[in-house]
């Protein structure tokens, strides 16, 4: 019995095995309830996620015009009516974007969205939910802000430089003098610049440069319907230039008596980047002054710009208290917000250009848009050969008789052209960026098939890519780009954009009637050789038939939707 002393250590082990194994027992139960609340707090968290990319999905559909405010920023006008639609200035203004109540400070689309749940001890509905019986515990939803990451509504610059067109040698000159010494009138423009105008409240009043009269003797008159054209710079927050244009009328002025002198635009309502131009008075006539250095002030309007981007904020709200942030940065289209500065535009060199307006009747070409006070230029050009072969061919005298009526007046619209026009590169990258987005959406065509229609005449909407020759007749609108010669035959009518980039441009055969509201652009350029620039535009409508091309703003942003609010990129935060 030599292990009599060992007796109880059999017991002794079992228990600190026995131990062992409950101390195993417990920690594999505490780490399978650790990975099971784990795997819901993941679950949660990726619920939280789908929940705000809900949201941005949300805002968008809003920013594409697809919701109706409720209730309407002007109930005196149909929902339909651009007053009624959204944009991104209404987005992230709080008065536009929110509900008359909506005290969160922030622009959280509640106009269009219809945030329903409120927590507990608040008195605001914070969150838009998307299940029935939402409850934080076991429900999903979410809330929206959209805001401008380039605050575009509370200062603008611009700068403003003048030209007078001389008809004695006909060129363009900062001023111009009339008379012989000692008896002589000199009218010269005084520019104006301004730094950081306050627009936070919507707008602000400003002027636009001076008309300044210089006499020395008796003075001197003047002859009828001297041209001027004043580009207005805008150097923030955006960077591009607009035109106003119009006729310094016939007059005399001397150092003793008061002379008639007016001014008389050519629209009193411009557009650039969304800001709006307003002049005070068209046709103005202003005191015209009676001694040297008098100046005659040109005075107006300027509102806030566009933006041409967004940054909308969405915060999804998952189970158990689980919450994402995601931002997406929404840009407005690929020509941010840019269009032609011409019903018409001819853009390219002057050597070969063909302009061929037709000799009908009822042949029109307008400005004036249909939808707003605003007047473009009705044709355009890149270059002053090809603006004066414009008016050669829309003139009723031999020997180019034209028939028909030019609303506006043509221009050289060179120094406003949008960044997407100023060159064949550019002009390549976007028809790139619209091509992709005609393969997505089933609307390519190759050389040699014909699209089964052309978009959606009474919406304007849609995008059509036809990369070769195109017949068009019958209906159709949106957006459409031909990379080959446009044909326009029979009857036909086209609400939108066109884009015609062959080399051969836009030609007219048979008989019919045909209306384009919108804009068409002629911009052809060798894409086997992008970087070699611009070809000579052609436009001919010779071969027969009754045509009308007319400005009609809407019918353009309606073309764009195609290819609107597209998001550049979502970040989580």
């Amino acid at each position: 019995m030599r292990f009599k002393n060992e007796k109880g250590a059999a017991l002794v082990t079992v228990l600190l095995i026995s131990l062992l194994m409950l101390v195993a027992s417990a920690g594999l139960l505490l780490e399978v309830s650790m990975n099971t609340a784990n795997v819901s707090d993941a679950t949660a968290e990726q619920q939280a996620y789908n929940a705000a990319e809900s949201g941005i999905q949300s805002a968008i559909n809003v920013l594409r015009g697809n919701t109706v405010p409720n209730p309407l920023i002007d109930p005196s006008k149909p929902a339909t009516d651009p007053a009624n639609l959204i944009s991104f200035r209404k987005a992230v203004s709080a008065a536009t974007s929110n509900l008359g109540n909506d005290t969160s400070g922030q622009n959280r689309l509640s106009r269009w969205m219809n945030y329903n749940y409120t927590p507990t001890g608040q008195s605001l509905a914070d969150r838009i939910t998307l299940n029935p019986g939402y409850n934080p515990f076991s429900g999903y939803a979410y809330a929206v802000d959209v805001s401008d990451p380039d605050n575009t509504g509370n200062i603008l610059s611009f700068n403003t430089q003048a030209k007078i067109y001389d008809p004695r040698d006909l060129t363009w000159k900062p001023s111009i003098t009339y008379g012989t010494s000692p008896n002589t009138l000199t009218i010269a423009y005084a520019p104006y610049s301004i730094n950081n105008l306050n627009v936070s409240s919507g707008s602000a009043n400003t002027n636009y440069g001076s008309f300044r009269i210089a006499v020395t003797g008796t003075g001197a008159s003047f002859p009828d319907d001297l041209r001027f054209e004043i580009a207005v710079q805008m150097t923030a927050p955006y960077t591009i230039s607009r035109g106003i244009r119009g006729y310094i009328k016939a007059g005399s002025i001397s150092s003793a008596s008061v002379g008639n002198v007016k001014l008389d635009f050519d629209s009193q309502v411009y557009q650039l980047m969304g800001s709006t131009i307003t002049l005070d008075n068209d046709p103005w006539t202003p005191n015209a002054p009676n001694v040297n250095g008098g100046m005659t002030t040109i005075s107006g309007n300027m509102t806030q710009a566009e933006p041409y981007r967004v940054v909308v904020t969405s915060i999804g709200y998952g189970p158990r208290g689980a919450r994402k942030v995601l931002e997406a940065t929404v840009q407005k289209n690929f020509f941010n917000g840019m269009a032609a500065p011409a019903t018409l535009m001819l853009v390219g060199p002057s050597s070969g250009s063909i302009f061929e307006p037709g000799s009908s009747n009822n042949t029109e070409y307008s400005g004036d848009d249909v939808v707003s006070n605003v007047i473009i230029p009705p044709i355009g050009t890149t270059n002053d050969v090809n603006l004066q072969l414009v008016f050669d061919k829309t003139t009723r005298q031999p020997p180019h008789p034209f028939n028909g009526n030019v609303i506006g007046t043509p221009a050289n619209v060179n120094p406003e052209l949008p960044f997407w026009l100023e060159s064949s590169v550019n002009l390549n990258s976007t028809l790139q960026a619209l091509k992709t987005t005609a393969i997505a959406s089933g609307r390519y065509y190759a050389n040699g098939t014909s699209p089964p229609n052309i978009g959606d005449n009474a919406t304007a909407r849609g995008i059509t890519f036809v990369d070769g020759d195109l017949t068009l007749t019958g209906s159709g609108g949106g957006l459409l780009i031909v990379t080959g010669k446009l044909t326009l035959h029979g009857n036909f009518n086209f609400n939108g954009l066109i884009l015609a980039v062959g080399a051969d441009g836009v030609d007219r055969r048979g008989g019919g009637n045909g209306t384009l509201q919108g804009n068409i652009v002629i911009a052809p350029y060798n894409p086997n050789n992008i970087a070699g620039g611009f070809m000579p535009p052609k436009y001919d409508l010779s071969g027969g038939g009754n045509s009308g091309i007319v400005y009609n703003s809407s019918s353009v942003a309606n073309g764009m939707v195609a290819v609107s609010n597209f998001v550049l990129g979502v970040a989580e935060k």
